[in-house]
This record gives structure tokens, C-alpha cells and sequence, in this order.
């Protein structure tokens, strides 16, 4: 039977020539009259047609096990790894497929093939999906709305705009990333050209954007030195209130794992490790500083062992609520600060004989506190400048340099905050040896330099253009890393938050027994025979000689010898002063 006469479809032959080498052969065989349309038409719906769209299909699955979608990134481990995965994932699909369509041809039905060919590729494809989710340094989220994601080339064409490097050659090293509260990504800077130098144009990246300067945030990148991490939060971050993780706490905290400082850009918080040096802090009147201030002073109340020592130069009750739970809590006092330093510095040289003896680690840490029976002896001084210019000041100044910079290992803290950033207020020789500094709003670029150190400003850490309405928002640099713009938590001085705090830490205190000598609940019997027992075979004491026999200070022993008499004592033919005698305290124990 004669067959139609064979026409050429009406397609270019590109098209066909393009097609799979079976669907070829089967094409030309037809042109030479071999078959006729209607057989051309079923054949290749029935044959030509899956293989090459199966054709497709397994070059598309070739090119995800090479991960040719990741063949534009510089990190060819982070590609070999998403290969090795890749192909762990084909290997287990097909070995999963052989087995189940065996197992479904013999049990159930023929057709068990394509469904199960159906059901793995829904697998796998939901194994991949849920990887590349899991694998995104953010959690997933659709942009929209207000402080939408931008698209990558509008952040970089704000780059170019506030010329943080050349139009030639800036491009993102990561894809822009949405995060709950904004939107990240990495900024790849020219060649030759250092991500160091953009810092502090944050202000100018914020105009080209449309957003505000506050909002901006510029890290850089340890391992490349051309790669600027940015991040856009959504609204401004340091207009918001972060409460305290002081407040609500019942239970004891740990003073060597850090203190809580504040939330910085990100909106993550910052944690100032105070046992590792010296902290100065300073700002401008109603800046922020007493709450930086006060937040230390409650996690060492909270901490329970911590030794506290507060020093106010202005006296007006600013650490009132601490004084219950403070060994020593003096106002606008130059000569007995003086007397304090002395003291620290020898028990400084206790510590380190201690240390040396033990043959060990050269620093204090919690094992040696708890071997050695000493702990954190934290000393803080409100309103330095009252004390260094006093006539005490240059042998004040001198013990303070010492202990800034030796203090530390032996686990003698310093803490110096001042409103005045002259140098009469913290000398240079002072301000120097203290590794830890906290700015908050400075008056000028001179005064935001001489708290942070020369050339900060220009390096892009400027505490005069924190605005006035970011009250407790500072620039705090932490001793091994860059400086770091925060807001300090917030602990409402004008209410109860600091009374709370400190009720809480003097119950605590109180179980574990480190209250200070004249608030601890003792029983007078027994410090009365701890008393008696010191005088040993003498009948007569000194004030500072039983103090020295007892460990305690000479207000102490006046407080628990109240009732017992000072009586002239005379030694070697001369008159040695008033103090206490042996049958004195032994009768008021009898009573």
C-alpha cells in the first residue's frame, strides 16, 4: 500500500539537528519515504519525544551533581563539599530506586517504575530544598514591605555612590540575605583597595540608600582585607529600650564569663570580659554612663564573691543601692582612696607570691580563687577627676597605673569613670595603661580621640556624632578586637530597677555567706571568743594590733567591741595609747 508523501514540518533545521541522535536517525529514515505522517506523528510522540525530553532532564540532574550553580563562588572547598553531598544524594536515589522497583514489580504491578521514579525525585528535590535552607547563614525569609531586601544591584550602585572604592571592579561577594530585623550581604571592593577605609562612611551609604545613618553597620571581614560586611537594619536600633537581663534574675551569675554590656547594631548582644584589664569609661552629662557603671557594679553584686569597692567623687548618692553589699563604700574621700590602693596593691603582691609558689598559670582564674581563698577585689572610682587633682592625686594616679596594669592577673580590677576628658582628668600615663575604653557621647572629635585613643575618630569610631537623642548608646573597644557601637542595657536609676537588683544580690550574698563583715548575720558569742582567743598571752592590745591578730578592720573591731572600754596602755615606762584589755572583753562575754 502506497504511503503519504513525506513534508518537511515547518520548523528551522537547527531544531532538528539539535535533537537526540535516535530521534535523528529515525527522522532521516523517514524522509526517505520509509514511513509515512501518520506513523512520523505517533512514532515521535510515542518515542522521539521522551527521550529527548529525558535527554534533558539528565543533563540538568549531571549539571546539579557538578553543582555548576555554585560555579560562580571563591570558596571551592564550600563547592567540593556541595559535589560530595550531591553525589552521596544520586548514588542513594538510585540505589533506593533499584530496590524498591524490584521489590514493587515482584509484589505488586509493572507500572511500580514510574512511580517510584515519581516519588524519589519528590524526595530528593525536598532534601535539597530543606539543605540549601539550612545552609543559609540566616534563617529563610520572604522580603516585602517596608525595608524590603534591595535588589544587588541597587546596593551596589549605593556603594559606588558613597564612595567607598571605584565603580570598576565593585561587585557583592554574597547574595543579599533578609534577616528578621533587616537585611545582610558582603561587599567585594575593588582590587588594591581596603575595606578598613570605608569604615566611618557609614552616614554616606545610608543617603544613597534612603535610609537612616544609625541603621547602617560596617564590620570587616577577618579573612580578606577587600570585603566590607554590611548590614541594613530595618528601623533605627539604638532608639530602642533594652531592658536589663539583670532584672527578674534569681540566681547567682558568673563574673568570669563576662559582663552584659549592651545590644549593638545587629540588635546581638555584647559581653565586656572585665577580669582580662582595666576599663576606662567616660561621655558627656546625661550620656549613659551611670548605667554602664551601674550594670558592672550588679553583675559582680550578683556574682556573690566579687569584692566591691566604691570611690564617689561627686557623692550625691549615685551607688546608694549598692552600699549594703559593698566592703567599702566611701564618697569624696581622696586620703582614704589613697589607703584603699595601698592596700590592693598588696594584696596584689600576696596573689602573685601565691601564684609563684604554686608553680602554675601566671593568672588568677576560679580554680586558684577557690584554691587560695581570694577572690575579685573590684574597685571603682566615680568622678576620677576629684580624685587625681587633689593634693593626694599624683601618689593616687601612681597607685592607679600600677594596678591597671599589674592588677588584672592577680584579679584586682579597676574600673575609672569621669565626665571631664581633659588630661587633669585621667592623666595620660593613667589613661594609657587601661586596655578596655568605653565612650559614650563625647562633646568633640578632640575629647571622642582622648577616650579612645588618637586617630579613632578618623579610623571611623567618633563618639560626638552619637546623636543626643541615642542617650546610653557609646562606642565600646575591647582589648584584641574593633571597636564596637552599642546601646548599654537600660536600668532605670530615677525607679526601683537598681534597688531590686541589689535586694536580690544581698539575699544571695546572704545564703552564701560573702556578705560584707558588717552586714553578715553572726553570732556576737563566737566573734567575742575569736576576739579573746587573739590576745594570746597578752593582757593588752592596741586597736591596730588585734585588728592585724583578727584579719579585720579596726571599724569592724570597734563595731563588735562597742560596749567594751578603750583604757590607757603604758609599755616601757611611756604612755602607747588607749586600747583594750583582756579581762575587759572576757567580762562582757560572761555577760
Amino acid at each position: 500500500m502506497a504511503t503519504d508523501t513525506f513534508q518537511r514540518p515547518q520548523t528551522s533545521p537547527d531544531f532538528w539537528r539539535k535533537r537526540p541522535g535516535r530521534a535523528r536517525h529515525m527522522l532521516h529514515a523517514l524522509r526517505q519515504g520509509k514511513y509515512g505522517r501518520r506513523t512520523l506523528k505517533f512514532t515521535y510522540r510515542t518515542v522521539a519525544a521522551p527521550v529527548a525530553g529525558t535527554s534533558r532532564m539528565a543533563a540538568t540532574a549531571w549539571k546539579w551533581v557538578r553543582a555548576d550553580d555554585y560555579a560562580g563562588t571563591d570558596d571551592l572547598v564550600f563547592r567540593e563539599s556541595v559535589r560530595t553531598r550531591r553525589r552521596r544524594t544520586a548514588w542513594m536515589l538510585g540505589a533506593g530506586y533499584l530496590a524498591s522497583t524490584a521489590a514493587g514489580v515482584a509484589l505488586w504491578s509493572p507500572a511500580t517504575p514510574l512511580l517510584t521514579l515519581g516519588a524519589l525525585a519528590t524526595v530528593g528535590t525536598a532534601v535539597e530544598v530543606r539543605k540549601r535552607i539550612s545552609d543559609r547563614p540566616m534563617p529563610f525569609k520572604l522580603p516585602g514591605g517596608k525595608g524590603r531586601t534591595p535588589a544587588e544591584g541597587v546596593v551596589v550602585r549605593a556603594a559606588i555612590d558613597a564612595k567607598l572604592g571605584r565603580a570598576e571592579g565593585m561587585k557583592l561577594a554574597s547574595p543579599v540575605l533578609t534577616e528578621d530585623a533587616g537585611w545582610s550581604t558582603v561587599l567585594q571592593l575593588p582590587p588594591g583597595q581596603r575595606a578598613r577605609h570605608a569604615l566611618g562612611k557609614e552616614a554616606d551609604f545610608a543617603s544613597a540608600l534612603g535610609v537612616g545613618e544609625s541603621q547602617v553597620v560596617f564590620d570587616l571581614v577577618d579573612e580578606h582585607a577587600g570585603r566590607l560586611a554590611v548590614y541594613v537594619a530595618k528601623s533605627d536600633p539604638f532608639l530602642k529600650v533594652y531592658a536589663s537581663p539583670l532584672l527578674g534574675r534569681t540566681e547567682p551569675m558568673d563574673f568570669w564569663q563576662g559582663v552584659p554590656a549592651g545590644v549593638n547594631g545587629r540588635g546581638q548582644p555584647e559581653r565586656l570580659r572585665l577580669v582580662d584589664a582595666s576599663l576606662l569609661v567616660a561621655g558627656e552629662p546625661r550620656a549613659g554612663k551611670s548605667a554602664a557603671v551601674n550594670g558592672i557594679i550588679g553583675v559582680a553584686a550578683l556574682a556573690v564573691t566579687p569584692k566591691i569597692h566604691l570611690w564617689d567623687g561627686k557623692g550625691a548618692g549615685d551607688h546608694r543601692p549598692w552600699r549594703r553589699i559593698a566592703h567599702t563604700a566611701e564618697k569624696r574621700n581622696a586620703k582614704g582612696l589613697l589607703e584603699h590602693l595601698l592596700r590592693m596593691q598588696g594584696q596584689m603582691e600576696r596573689v602573685f607570691d601565691l601564684l609563684d609558689e604554686a608553680g602554675g598559670s601566671t593568672k588568677l582564674n576560679p580554680e586558684l580563687c577557690r584554691q587560695f581563698g581570694v577572690d575579685v577585689e573590684l574597685t571603682i572610682v566615680d568622678e576620677t577627676r576629684y580624685y587625681v587633682t587633689s593634693q593626694w592625686g599624683k601618689e593616687i594616679v601612681e597607685a592607679m597605673v600600677d594596678i591597671a596594669s599589674r592588677g588584672p592577673a592577680a584579679g584586682v580590677l579597676l574600673v575609672l569613670a569621669t565626665q571631664r576628658m581633659t588630661k587633669d582628668a585621667i592623666p595620660p600615663e593613667l589613661k594609657g595603661v587601661c586596655s578596655l575604653r568605653w565612650a559614650m557621647r563625647c562633646p568633640d572629635v578632640i575629647a571622642s580621640n582622648a577616650v579612645l585613643g588618637p586617630g579613632a575618630a578618623g579610623a571611623g569610631y567618633d563618639a560626638s556624632e552619637i546623636p543626643r537623642s541615642h542617650r546610653g548608646v557609646g562606642i565600646l573597644d575591647a582589648d584584641g578586637s574593633d571597636p564596637v557601637k552599642l546601646r548599654s542595657y537600660f536600668l532605670d536609676d530615677a525607679g526601683t530597677d537598681l534597688s531590686d537588683v541589689a535586694a536580690v544580690a544581698y539575699e544571695l550574698r546572704r545564703a552564701a555567706g560573702t556578705l560584707p563583715p558588717r552586714e553578715q548575720p553572726v553570732d556576737d558569742t563566737t566573734q567575742l571568743d575569736a576576739v579573746l582567743a587573739a590576745f594570746g598571752e597578752d593582757d593588752k592590745l592596741l586597736p591596730d594590733e588585734l585588728a592585724e591578730r583578727l584579719g579585720w578592720e579596726r571599724s569592724r573591731l570597734a563595731e563588735e567591741l562597742g560596749p567594751v572600754p578603750l583604757k590607757q596602755i603604758w609599755r616601757d615606762g611611756g604612755n602607747a595609747g588607749r586600747g583594750w584589755r583582756r579581762e575587759d572583753v572576757a567580762a562582757l562575754l560572761d555577760r
